[in-house]
């Protein structure tokens, strides 16, 4: 296939100092870059950048907001630092699943390479793209699972995909056009995770595998007022009170489809798909867990809401692996090539050149 073997991970979008240690002539705080700078470690030790270690070197490239910061390293040694952090510590028994999210997040890694040629940087090292967290991060078992799954990663059709995951699907997942803007391929299809039998689900020893969210009238004003305006055209600055918000439409797999927001004074605002979790929410507050839900609303003597009560399931956005499905599936003894071609049907698992 020829893919690359190294990845370019910003740590910093605009960091307005940075504090490196362990180099070669380059020790001490760093302000300000008037040209790309390349900085290398001395001897064998991870670099160390504001005080975490990091494996490869990193670029200082200079921005308006300030200096842009980013971790180059192998892509089997990026990996040690998120695979860990992506799905957890693991028990012994549950090492098929490690094993399945190395596969899918060095996937993701390779399908971001070959998108990112006219950037300085691949990935982010935030749930943007991975979470990354250096040399710091890394621990025996999911360096064990990342060695034995070596360069192997998924394809369909000949090319390398670009794996999705999420911590649970709340029973099963969701095929790709339900959640995300764009039409999906073929392998990001529903998938139950029910287990054999109908008693229960792989999934549901997830911490959210049921939760439920209250939002007060006021402070759901205030995060509507603050996030609606990044995924719906013409919403004014000040909305005032509302007077429902309600589900419009479920999809194939039981999620909204779309939620519709009314303000006291009449006006409506369709949110579709995963934008709802981002706009229900409190101003400061977390997004949503995921469009796995329901929606009950509490009104004042006025007819405006006192109280939006979100009930659901799952959490992320359900497409692709389901990290706690996989996981109750290696403690029932499937392998990580059976939980890979079950997350991703119609795919095959192939080593990078």
């Amino acid at each position: 296939m020829g893919a690359a073997r190294t990845v370019r991970v910003v740590l910093s979008a605009g960091a307005a100092e940075v504090r490196l240690a362990n180099t070669d002539g380059a020790d001490g705080l760093v302000r300000t870059v008037v040209a790309p700078r390349v900085i290398l470690p001395r001897g064998g030790d991870p670099l160390l950048v504001d005080g975490k270690p990091y494996r490869g070197f990193v670029r200082l490239i200079p921005t308006d907001s300030g200096v842009l910061v980013i971790n180059e390293l192998p892509v089997e040694q990026y990996l040690r630092g998120v695979v860990p952090l992506e799905i957890g510590a693991r028990r012994p028994d549950e090492q098929a699943a490690v094993e399945a999210q190395a596969v899918a997040a060095r996937s993701y890694t390779y399908a971001r390479l070959r998108t990112s040629r006219s950037r300085d940087w691949d990935v982010r090292g935030t749930t943007a793209d991975q979470v990354y967290g250096g040399a710091s991060a890394e621990r025996a078992s999911s360096d064990a699972a990342i060695a034995a799954t070596a360069d192997l990663v998924i394809t369909f059709g000949g090319q390398v995909v670009e794996a999705p995951y999420s911590a649970s699907c709340g029973g099963e997942t969701a095929a790709a056009d339900e959640v995300f803007r764009s039409a999906g391929a073929a392998y990001l299809a529903r998938v139950s995770d029910r287990l054999p039998g109908g008693a229960g689900y792989y999934c549901d020893g997830a911490p959210n595998f049921r939760w439920e969210r209250t939002v007060s009238g006021d402070s759901l004003v205030q995060g509507v007022e603050r996030h609606l305006r990044a995924y719906v055209r013409g919403v004014p600055a000040r909305i005032g009170a509302l007077r429902d918000v309600r589900v419009t439409g479920t999809t194939p797999s039981g999620r909204a489809a779309a939620v519709e927001i009314q303000s006291l004074r009449g006006e409506r605002w369709a949110v579709a798909k995963n934008d709802l979790r981002f706009v229900l929410r409190s101003a400061g507050g977390a997004i949503v867990p995921s469009t796995y839900l329901s929606l009950a609303v509490e009104r004042r003597s006025d007819g405006s809401v006192s109280r939006l009560v979100i009930t659901g399931r799952g959490n992320g956005h359900g497409v692709g692996l389901c990290q706690w499905g996989a996981i109750g599936r290696a403690r029932a003894g499937q392998d990580a090539r059976t939980i890979l071609r079950t997350y991703y049907p119609g795919t095959e698992l192939r080593r990078v050149d």
